[in-house]
């Protein structure tokens, strides 16, 4: 079923009634529904239906990544969407989902997985640490973990004792604030490649981290509740103690600005909100492909010291789109 704040739809309504639910006022359509997901000759009818009568609403897929292919991914880059992937862990096709992830990042498609922290009795804390560093490795644009909100996780296996399910949960807990919450995709493996460090042992080492300063899932605290630029200074302040402590802190000005940058372009299209920002590199140096190697940038880039105004901007067409500018 699809549903916003008011409305709940059915399949059919969907498929045949789409200019009346905007009429309806419906800005946003949740849609998990195997009769219009199901099949790629399905999906492709909704997708040219929903250009043609309802382009200007948002919509969130649940799909199972099989039917993802050029011809869907043409129409839903034409859209404003994001997907959300449901993958049994257990029968991970790891070559199959990476190609399915460098297609749809290659059309720059928003999407993220749902991902078990115990996927079958025979799981375990290995296991689920090593899809988190697989998932990660596709450049998801979240990561969400449904079972941290299931009673049901809690009870141990044969396999997966209470410890390892409790690291289990802050485990996904530290990376829902760090990547997800805090909107990381774009730079997150670039800043973790000189600390030589996997996914997992970061977010592990970032779980310790909240709990010294009361912020972890047990304290209360709502990374989706709480301001981007918070979460923003929490990576920052993480990100400079790991950096230290792996004897490469004279990379960090580095990171510090692409973190900074990125943050601020995020809460410009997400939030409207433009702002001025003081930074150790030329924007132009940290917005080209160099910065994605943070080492080899750092050796060969030259500090700028420069203000930078980040903004929205409007083309002689008329149309708006992100942009900066060096004061």
């Amino acid at each position: 079923m699809a549903q916003d704040a008011q409305y709940q739809f059915s399949a059919s309504q969907l498929e045949t009634e789409l200019p009346e639910i905007v009429k309806k006022g419906v800005t946003r359509l949740f849609i998990n529904e195997p009769a219009i997901t199901g099949t790629k000759e399905s999906f492709l009818r909704f997708l040219k239906n929903a250009l043609k009568h309802a382009p200007d609403i948002f919509y969130t897929f649940f799909i199972e990544p099989q039917i993802i292919d050029q011809e869907i991914c043409s129409l839903l880059s034409e859209l404003y969407c994001s997907l959300q992937f449901r993958v049994a862990s257990n029968v991970i096709e790891k070559k199959q989902l990476q190609r399915k992830a460098s297609l749809l990042n290659h059309h720059s498609l928003v999407f993220g997985f749902d991902i078990d922290l115990i996927a079958n009795e025979s799981d375990t804390i290995k296991l689920f640490r090593e899809r988190l560093d697989f998932f990660i490795s596709l450049y998801p644009n979240h990561l969400d973990f449904p079972q941290m909100l299931q009673e049901e996780v809690y009870k141990p296996t044969a396999f997966y004792s209470a410890k390892e399910i409790k690291s289990a949960l802050q485990l996904a807990f530290a990376c829902t604030v760090f990547y997800s919450a805090g909107r990381a995709v774009p730079w997150f493996l670039s800043v973790l490649k000189p600390l030589r460090i996997s996914s997992a042992r970061f977010f592990s080492d970032f779980s310790e981290w909240l709990r010294c300063n009361n912020c972890s899932q047990e304290t209360g605290f709502l990374p989706f509740e709480t301001t981007h630029q918070e979460i923003e200074k929490m990576q920052i302040l993480f990100l400079q103690m790991k950096y230290d402590e792996k004897n490469v802190s004279h990379f960090f000005p580095v990171v510090k600005d692409i973190v900074k940058l990125n943050g601020a372009f995020s809460r410009l299209v997400g939030e409207g909100q433009e702002c001025q920002l003081e930074l150790e590199f030329n924007p132009d140096d940290l917005c080209s492909p160099y910065a994605m190697d943070i080492a080899k940038f750092s050796e060969t880039v030259c500090m700028e010291h420069c203000n930078v105004r980040i903004y929205t901007a409007t083309s002689p067409d008329g149309q708006q789109y992100p942009d900066y500018k060096t004061l």
